[in-house]
């Protein structure tokens, strides 16, 4: 009788891999295993006017961010709702994720008896939403969709990990890979002509909320907010204005970082009114929220690479700048890192520590803050072999003066720009193209369909005439048809 069960057991896993439920008893396979799904405990009283809840994870992680660590799933069933949790790929793209979606929101809207599914998507687990319901056709399943700070237009933290500065420490970190890639701006860009206009794209409901806190030296969410700042209000991995949709209706921006954004008892009560079918898809209208733009003001220097023996690095202050802050990132807690001024004065970092957020995930950063820092060339050393990354942020009044100024009122103009690519499997293939010359690249320099990845390198004099630099990373789409998207 027991080999019988087993058989029994063991012939439903080859019919249903990847939809095992564990309905009426909450559980999960927290490994993360692609396509499996499991229903949370069935409410003391179901109440009909409320859909049954379904949790999309986003970026580096799985199914387990809704309920460790979590009360998202305990404030759902205390408030009456059925609720369902999957596992898509941690590291593919919207593609794969979206099409595995599509099949399984099938699944478990037939699991619930053919009510329309509310489906709530956390980070990139929103665009994944969107692209299982418009470009696979899963939008009968399905009434509202609530998007938690997700990248809609993309995060400029994945243009940087896939910027020549970052490479080889994003690399290192398992940071490079189909996910990061298709979150660049460009590319995201390319997904919104492809989707907002297709004809499946009006027929569900979405809400979105988005996160503009990204807290104190230390926290998840510093570095990253730190280095956002510069293109406007942020939760430490996505700006406010990327995380909103065209067509959907802005539910609240407020003070969530990149993690309070998803737990239950910071926005549960906010997305709720939004969790029951009251209104027919065919009859909702919402005002146009405003454009997403990828284009910073000038404020920063970025570089990085690989050093073989020791590190020594220069970047160049100009005079009257108020403050910089200097953050070092690599796979290393470099104790021995020392900031050089120009007139040789030494700075130790007392600050350091590991970052947690999903993009450079286990970097150590270490930071410096200099007021009124000196004009001229500053060194960053350390005795040791390491992959790095470092941005130095200047609060300097040069900053709208670059902004305004023409291609030709820079001393130089240096453009580095790398295009990689990714084969089925999610690897990465060879460079597809490279290359690094004086001024900006033409249109002729891109000429291959995918992401491009450019970093420009200002070097200028100022009215003084005292040096100074600066760093643009950018990503693009080019289309078939050799349209750029941006």
């Amino acid at each position: 009788m027991i080999k019988q069960l087993a058989g029994v057991i063991f012939c439903m896993m080859l019919i249903f891999p990847g939809g095992m439920v564990k309905a009426g008893g909450f559980g999960g396979d927290d490994r993360g295993t692609p396509g499996y799904w499991y229903a949370g405990e069935t409410p003391s009283n179901i109440d009909p006017s409320k859909s049954p809840l379904v949790f999309v994870h986003g970026y580096n992680n799985s199914s387990a961010v809704w309920h460790e660590g979590n009360d998202m799933y305990e404030v759902a069933l205390a408030n009456g709702y059925e609720t369902a949790f999957i596992d898509l790929h941690h590291d593919r793209d919207m593609w794969t994720n979206g099409a595995i979606l599509a099949d399984k929101l099938q699944e478990i809207f037939h699991h619930f008896d053919g009510k329309k599914l509310v489906v709530i998507g956390y980070s990139k687990g929103g665009v994944d939403i969107q692209t299982a319901l418009v470009h696979y056709n899963a939008h009968p399943y399905v009434s509202n969709v609530i998007s938690l700070s997700s990248p809609h237009h993309g995060t400029q933290l994945a243009d940087l990990a896939h910027s020549s500065a970052a490479w080889w420490l994003a690399a290192l970190l398992g940071n490079n890979n189909e996910a990061t890639e298709s979150l660049q701006t460009g590319n995201m860009q390319y997904f919104r002509s492809l989707t907002d206009s297709h004809q499946n794209a009006g027929k569900n409901r979405y809400y979105t909320l988005g996160g503009t806190k990204w807290g104190s030296f230390g926290s998840a969410s510093y570095w990253g907010g730190l280095y956002l700042s510069v293109y406007g209000k942020n939760d430490g991995v996505v700006t406010a204005v990327n995380s909103r949709l065209p067509g959907a209706s802005i539910v609240q921006e407020g003070g969530w970082n990149h993690t309070t954004i998803r737990e239950g008892s910071h926005t549960f009560l906010v997305f709720k009114p939004f969790t029951t079918i009251t209104q027919p898809a065919a009859v909702f209208s919402c005002p146009e929220p405003e454009a997403a733009s990828s284009r910073p003001g000038i404020h920063s220097i970025v570089k990085g690479g690989k050093a073989v023996s020791a590190i020594s690095e220069q970047f160049t202050v100009e005079d009257n700048v108020n403050s910089i802050t200097v953050s070092f990132l690599s796979e290393k807690n470099l104790s021995s890192l020392k900031l050089i001024s120009p007139d040789g004065k030494e700075y130790k970092t007392g600050k350091a520590y590991k970052e947690e957020s999903d993009f450079f995930k286990d970097a150590w950063i270490h930071q410096f803050e200099i007021e009124y820092p000196e004009a001229g060339s500053w060194l960053l050393k350390a005795p040791a072999n390491a992959s790095y990354l470092y941005t130095v942020t200047l609060n300097s009044p040069l900053n709208d003066k670059i902004q305004g100024m023409s291609e030709k009122s820079h001393k130089a103009l240096k453009t580095k720009w790398i295009r990689f690519g990714f084969d089925s499997s999610g690897k990465k293939l060879l460079q597809k193209a490279k290359g690094e010359k004086p001024g900006l690249m033409t249109d002729s320099d891109f000429s291959q369909e995918g992401v491009y990845n450019v970093t420009t390198e200002i070097n200028g004099l100022t009215e003084s005439g005292k040096p100074y630099e600066r760093t643009i990373i950018e990503s693009f789409y080019i289309d078939q048809d050799g349209k750029r998207h941006y």
